[in-house]
């Protein structure tokens, strides 16, 4: 029989599958991964930009995950980095039009995959995810080991 544990991970792990190739196969056609949607996409909501830091803990992604993606972004022409340290990275034009691309995409495979929920429903999900991932997020500093 499967276990609370074993069916909350795979239906995580079946989403985030889907939602990789997904955003892969958008990316692809711009010579990029798809975990650049998430940057560009991000990013698409700073217009002012944002520091490689900020973007680390709002993507929660590490150090060298940021920098290597933001180093393919900027040299693709999709982000402009003001400065060296601690810069703002801002979309370029073609960036904010990749951007617009990809929010549209992801609105349409977000309303179709929730199709069947209506807005309770779906504000109930979101609500219970939210939960799970802050309690996760405690247990995780814990030592579960003793």
């Amino acid at each position: 029989m499967i276990t609370r544990f074993e069916r909350f991970t795979l239906i995580l792990f079946e989403i985030m599958k889907y939602w990789n190739k997904i955003a892969s196969d958008i990316m692809k056609g711009e010579g990029l991964k798809g975990t650049h949607a998430l940057y560009i996409i991000t990013l698409s909501r700073f217009p002012e930009g944002v520091t490689a830091a900020r973007l680390k803990d709002i993507c929660q992604k590490d150090k060298a995950e940021i920098s290597r993606s933001l180093a393919t972004l900027e040299a693709k022409g999709f982000v402009h980095k003001d400065g060296r340290y601690n810069a703002q990275v801002r979309l370029t034009e073609s960036g904010q039009a990749l951007a617009r691309r990809l929010n549209t995409i992801a609105h349409k495979a977000v309303d179709q995959a929730g199709c069947a929920l209506d807005e309770d429903e779906r504000e109930i999900m979101y609500k219970c995810l939210g939960s799970i991932a802050a309690n996760l997020h405690s247990i995780s500093k814990e030592d579960l080991t003793r």
